[in-house]
C-alpha cells in the first residue's frame, strides 16, 4: 500500500496597527472659593471654575511619563468699602503636581528650558505667599505649557496666569494647557490653585483657593 503525504502551507499574512490610544473624557473638578476680610475694611476672595483634566497616554509611550490638557478659570474679587484705598492687586492661577515614588536616574527637579512655564519650586504646598509674587514678577514669562521631573514625595509648582488687577475683578482662564510629568513610576497627584493679594498703605493681604486633586 501507497504512502500519502500531504503539504501543508501556513500563510503569515503581517498585520500593521495605526493610530494611537483615544484618549479618555475630561474630568471635571467642582468649584471652590475662599475669602477672607481684611483689617482695612476690604473683602478679598479668589475662586477657581471651570476645572477639567483630561489624561492622555504619553506620545513616547514610555512608563514613567504622564502627560495631560488642563482648563480652568481663576477669580478675584475685592468687595466691601475699606477705609483705605487697595494701591495695587495681583492674581496668580496655577497647578500642582505630586509623584508618588520617582526612579529617574539623578531625580533633579527643573523645568522644560524652552517652555518658559513659570516654576516654582518644590515644597509642601502651602504657604504659596510672597514667594509666588516673587518669582512671577513683571517680566516673567509664563506659558500654560510645562514639563518637570518630580522627585518621591515632593510637589512642584507651575504657574498657568498672572494678572495684575486693575478694578475690583480679575480673571485668568487657561484652556487645554499642555503638562507632561517625567520619571515618575508612581502616581501623579494635579491640584490647581488660585492666589489673590491686594496692597494698601496699611499692609498686605492675600487669599489661597485650592481645588480638589485628581489623578493624572
Amino acid at each position: 500500500m501507497g504512502t500519502i503525504f500531504r503539504t501543508v502551507v501556513i500563510v503569515i499574512v503581517p498585520m500593521f496597527v495605526c493610530c494611537g490610544v483615544a484618549a479618555a473624557e475630561p474630568v471635571p473638578v467642582d468649584d471652590a472659593t475662599h475669602s477672607a476680610d481684611t483689617d482695612d475694611g476690604w473683602t478679598l476672595s479668589a475662586s477657581l471654575t471651570s476645572m477639567t483634566i483630561d489624561s492622555v497616554p504619553n506620545m513616547a509611550a514610555t512608563p514613567l511619563t504622564k502627560e495631560a490638557f488642563i482648563s480652568g478659570k481663576a477669580v478675584a474679587r475685592i468687595d466691601g468699602d475699606g477705609k483705605v484705598p487697595v494701591n495695587s492687586g495681583n492674581l496668580l492661577m496655577g497647578v500642582q503636581l505630586g509623584c508618588q515614588l520617582d526612579l529617574s536616574q539623578g531625580g533633579n527637579i527643573g523645568l522644560s528650558g524652552d517652555l518658559g512655564i513659570g516654576g516654582f519650586g518644590s515644597g509642601s504646598g502651602t504657604g504659596l505667599g510672597s514667594g509666588l509674587l516673587g518669582a512671577l514678577g513683571p517680566t516673567a514669562n509664563i506659558t500654560p505649557n510645562g514639563s518637570i521631573n518630580l522627585l518621591p514625595g515632593n510637589i512642584n509648582t507651575l504657574g498657568l496666569g498672572k494678572l495684575t488687577l486693575k478694578g475690583r475683578n480679575g480673571e485668568v482662564t487657561v484652556h487645554d494647557a499642555h503638562v507632561k510629568v517625567d520619571g515618575c513610576s508612581g502616581v501623579v497627584a494635579a491640584r490647581f490653585f488660585a492666589f489673590a493679594q491686594i496692597s494698601t498703605d496699611n499692609g498686605n493681604d492675600s487669599v489661597n483657593t485650592y481645588g480638589g486633586i485628581l489623578i493624572l
